[in-house]
């Protein structure tokens, strides 16, 4: 699945190309976007470029702020799919993806290597997390002017927008990263893909900086067995 693949390599800061894998179809209704998906293209790229310096490290700051968060996310593909699933994270290098049924993917980082496993078919893809856009946002020192290319920064009443995209010229595409205003949370993150599509990424209930269990982001047989059992 092209959508889901694009999750696993870009979840958080830029978009590779990526071979489009088997649709997995899915039951779930597909509810309406978020109209923050949309760009204001009425707006310039940067609407207080005086400020950039200063916001981006505002971003850094609240970004570094969170040791871990955990939740919700609805996915919107841009080939028309939708799915759901849990959301875990622990900085540095720790990230869970699990899709609610009929989704069979589970997507963990060990803080080391990026594992794609299809729970239905019992196989599984790695790759170094150091070679995937995840590595910018797991990082334990986030410095986005740094470690991008910052396209766009948009202060809007209720949101603020950031578009980056890869520094080094070696992955396409771009994510526009979306923020609360006051707090500066992360809510939602929109990929575009060199060849125009988007996926889109909501966040819902989350709690930020509690505990999360390490074993989360192994993954194991059990992971497998609790697959068959369902």
């Amino acid at each position: 699945m092209k959508t889901i693949r694009s999750l696993l390599l870009t979840a958080a800061v830029l978009v590779p190309t990526a071979a489009a894998l088997p649709i997995v179809a899915s039951a779930q209704v597909r509810p309406a976007q978020s109209q923050s998906q949309f760009a204001p293209a009425q707006l310039p790229a940067f609407t207080e470029p005086q400020n950039v310096p200063a916001d981006l490290a505002r971003l850094d700051a609240a970004l570094n702020g969170t040791a871990s968060f955990s939740g919700r996310f609805a996915q919107y593909g841009a080939d028309g799919s939708y799915a759901t699933g849990t959301i875990e994270l622990q900085r540095p290098g720790k990230v869970r993806f699990e899709y609610d049924d009929p989704n069979p993917l589970l997507i963990i980082s060990d803080g080391v290597t990026l594992a794609y496993h299809d729970r239905a078919l019992d196989t599984t893809d790695r790759v170094p997390l150091s070679a995937t856009p995840l590595n910018y946002f797991l990082k334990e020192n986030i410095r986005l002017q740094d470690d991008t290319e910052v396209v766009a920064l948009q202060k809007l009443p209720t949101e603020w927008r950031m578009s980056a995209r890869d520094g080094s010229g070696n992955l396409d595409g771009t994510i526009t990263m979306v923020f609360e205003p006051q707090t500066l949370a992360l809510k939602q993150w929109i990929i575009s893909d060199e060849f125009g599509g988007q996926t889109t990424v909501q966040l819902s209930d989350l709690r930020y900086n509690e505990r999360v269990d390490p074993r989360r982001f192994i993954l194991r047989d059990a992971d497998r067995r609790d697959r068959r059992r369902r």
